[in-house]
């Protein structure tokens, strides 16, 4: 059986970036609606946000796990505004060019809500070169680097994850990766060599260069 090579990419801080004002939001939101929600103060709130997400890779996850009378849906509404976020979106340079040139299927794998990825593809004007744009919500409200929400992805494209490439900013990320099998490109200017990435690129460019050179 042929495998056809699927590309997962991350969306935050490796197709935009997201530490360009981004993250302050969203972080500025989940802080307010701790606060809201919990009856805290705004810096017990901050840690509490901080603490679930060094725990638990997600601070969705904290909540589930600790707060289940919380909604999820209106945690993520709340805390992703499209009508703030979207004028603060800063694209990483030669997305486009890259993906144009990247043979196999592809689709944005993220831990953000579905309607903050699609946003903010469409408005990169990169959603036409991905089979599909996945948020957490479409895949069981899960997150990396948890395994079943990459069986879960795999499931939804119908490919092994001997097939996948994943492409992320996080190591932690990467390694849950290639536990499964995936072959991993660990993105951006913190990237170096370890031993469950298959290669580390600074930038689009050398994640093309490196692409050109597989036998795909």
């Amino acid at each position: 059986m042929i495998c056809q090579t699927v590309w997962l990419f991350d969306l935050d801080n490796t197709l935009h970036h997201a530490d360009a004002g981004i993250f302050t939001l969203i972080n500025r939101n989940m802080t307010a609606y701790l606060a809201e929600k919990l009856g805290l103060d705004e810096q017990t709130a901050s840690d509490v946000r901080q603490d679930y997400w060094h725990r638990y890779g997600a601070t969705l996850a904290g909540l589930q796990k600790h707060h289940p009378e919380i909604c999820i849906h209106d945690f993520l509404r709340r805390c992703h505004p499209l009508e703030t976020i979207l004028p603060a979106l800063v694209p990483v340079a030669d997305t486009a060019e890259t993906l144009g040139r990247l043979k196999g299927r592809k689709a944005i794998f993220s831990n953000a809500p579905s309607f903050y990825v699609r946003a903010l593809a469409d408005t990169m004007n990169i959603s036409a070169y991905f089979d599909a744009l996945y948020g957490t919500d479409d895949f069981g409200l899960l997150y990396k680097p948890h395994t079943d929400a990459y069986l879960n992805v795999c499931n939804m494209l119908d490919a092994a994850p001997e097939c996948c490439i994943m492409v992320d900013d996080s190591a932690d990320n990467l390694h849950a990766a290639k536990k499964l099998g995936m072959r991993t490109v660990w993105f951006g200017r913190q990237a170096h060599a370890l031993p469950f990435v298959d290669f580390a690129a600074a930038d689009m460019p050398a994640l093309a260069s490196w692409a050109s050179s597989l036998a795909l």
